[in-house]
């Protein structure tokens, strides 16, 4: 795919790692969409109001961006919630809800929504995270929900191709929050530094111009998961 001109959606795409990947789609050219689900972002981007823990949601979501962009290309579904810190002692069914309704299942009803408008040799990508593949114990609903996003994304692979590309980005460290130690979380890490977000942008723009790769998980985590 050519990111000049391509009509992206990125759900999440008015905050943190979302935005980031937002704006440097549209740096290269992209012509971007994003979701937000309480207020206006940067007025950058075309901007489309949604709750995306809501399936019908999802569905109006994608076919605004879709219309508002006069057609689709593809989409990059950063949105996520329920990053909290629960082990299994704490999990409730609130915690779980709140950890799976916008990372997975608005991951699967954005796919569902997305698959009969984008057009052919367009790619969608899930935004993961390390933690659903090391399983952290200390934010057990957050990783089994971008666990789950393993399975769908393969699920989807095939039953998208060939005329839709669906592969999986596992950022490590790349942004870490106001409370976390730069030199703590380097020391996890075999690079032996914190990433940035442009490590993980550069990595979505791959994987929508590598237009023989689908179903794979690329890790952007200075080597974590080794």
């Amino acid at each position: 795919m050519e990111i000049d001109g391509a009509r992206i959606l990125v759900t999440g795409g008015g905050r943190r790692l979302g935005a980031a990947i937002a704006d440097d789609l549209a740096d290269a050219g992209a012509r971007v969409a994003i979701t937000h689900h309480t207020a206006p972002a940067t007025g950058r981007h075309v901007e489309v109001l949604a709750d995306l823990s809501d399936p019908e949601a999802c569905g109006r979501a994608v076919r605004e961006a879709h219309d508002l962009l006069g057609g689709l290309d593809a989409v990059v579904h950063a949105a996520a919630s329920g990053f909290v810190r629960a082990t299994l002692t704490d999990v409730t069914p609130g915690l779980f809800e709140d950890a799976v309704s916008v990372t997975l299942r608005g991951a699967l009803f954005i796919a569902q929504a997305a698959a009969p408008l984008i057009s052919d040799g367009g790619v969608i990508i899930l935004i993961g995270d390390v933690a659903g593949v090391d399983g952290w114990a200390s934010y057990l609903p957050h990783s089994i929900a971008k666990g789950g996003l393993r399975s769908l994304t393969r699920a989807l692979a095939r039953s998208l191709a060939p005329a839709i590309r669906v592969s999986l980005l596992l950022p490590g460290p790349v942004l870490p929050g106001p409370d976390d130690d730069p030199d703590r979380l380097a020391a996890t890490v075999p690079l032996q530094r914190v990433g940035t977000p442009g490590d993980a942008c550069g990595a979505v723009r791959f994987l929508l111009a590598a237009d023989y790769v689908t179903g794979i998980e690329l890790p952007v985590d200075g080597g974590r998961l080794l």
